[in-house]
């Protein structure tokens, strides 16, 4: 009867974690970046590891796996890496968009706003509505989320105070037309607007939060030992 239940038991939890992390590839994939992304890091390990496919009939399980674990390994370092630099975003899209021409802007309205997000400080962000013209037509369209700025767990401030400094850069950013509007010449209802151009733009990546909630954990981890230490040494006074 143990047993049994043991059988039952692992099988829940395998197929339950198969459909978590499935769910989890499911949401990053298609939902939370372009498809297109997961497609360019397939083909990348496809034509890197091209020789090892010739064993495909006779060990099938082992070259799917390892496929699998290095598409999703180049997966996220080409997702970090887009994240962490806005003029890369900007020229793949313009690489897989080779039609979409540069519009100017009539009118730009950002609108600055404060994520709490789960267990952690938050962040700010910003969603533009804009007007452009193409062929003496004008149209209208927004780009949520177009930026955003992540804070350390330790910053001190209030949101209020950090939505406005983010507000006053986003606004320095559309005064220095530091900002590209793409559209599409045969339906241009359709657009891309990206607000920063920066090679290099770290506090906007969640790479950011990952490696600050990192630095987080082990000072936490650090100040535990160290207050064990010192524990032990007064005990040993006394």
């Amino acid at each position: 009867m143990t047993e049994k239940f043991k059988k039952i038991s692992d099988t829940f939890f395998t197929v339950l974690g198969i459909v978590v992390a499935g769910g989890g590839i499911l949401f990053v994939v298609f939902i939370e970046n372009p498809v297109r992304y997961f497609f360019y890091a397939l083909f990348l390990v496809i034509v890197t590891n091209f020789k090892s496919f010739r064993n495909f009939r006779n060990d099938f399980k082992k070259v799917v796996s390892n496929s699998l674990i290095a598409t999703g390994v180049v997966y996220l370092a080409l997702i970090t890496v887009l994240s962490l630099s806005p003029f890369l975003k900007i020229l793949e899209f313009k690489w897989s968009h080779p039609d979409w021409k540069p519009v100017n802007a009539q009118m730009i309205q950002p609108f600055t706003s404060w994520d709490n997000g789960y267990k952690r400080k938050g962040n700010s962000y910003v969603t533009v509505d804009y007007e452009y013209q193409f062929n003496g037509t004008t149209y209208k369209n927004s780009e949520p989320e177009a930026l955003y700025r992540y804070y350390p767990f330790w910053n001190g401030k209030k949101s209020k105070e950090l939505v406005n400094e983010f507000s006053k850069s986003v606004s320095e950013k559309i005064q220095k037309k530091d900002y590209l509007i793409l559209t599409h010449p045969h339906h241009p209802e359709k657009s891309k607007l990206f607000l920063s151009a920066d090679l290099f733009y770290f506090q906007g990546s969640l790479f950011y939060e990952a490696v600050t909630g990192l630095v987080g954990f082990i000072l936490i981890f650090l100040g535990i030992i160290g207050a064990i230490f010192l524990w032990s040494l007064k005990k040993k006074h006394k």
